[in-house]
């Protein structure tokens, strides 16, 4: 049974106005989904600009890369990340974590 029909995206304000800059970058932090009592903090990366982050964390002091979350999608873009959130709902976002409450 799919209990996740109803959701809702909600993205960063600055990014109004700023999608092709966005979608140049390869990255879009702080996309949220809810869905029912449930609500999901993305990070969406385009695969060139996971490459790009994965060889300078790795190269780094710090040497891994962790984000919960993580979202690699085609293109950086609304619709791109609309129809990848519509496919995580018909499993019911089992592949997502639930952002704690604050």
């Amino acid at each position: 049974m799919n209990l996740a029909t109803s959701y809702h995206v909600r993205f960063p304000d600055y990014l109004d106005g700023y999608e092709a800059e966005t979608e140049a970058k390869g990255y879009l932090v702080g996309v949220v989904v809810s869905a029912g009592n449930r609500s999901f903090e993305l990070t969406v990366y385009d695969r060139a600009r996971l490459v790009q982050e994965l060889d300078d964390e790795l190269d780094s002091d710090r040497a891994y890369f962790a984000v919960p979350n993580l979202l690699v999608v085609r293109s950086v873009t609304r619709a791109e990340i609309f129809r990848v959130v519509e496919a995580l709902a018909k499993g019911n976002f089992q592949e997502l974590v639930t952002t704690p409450v604050e």
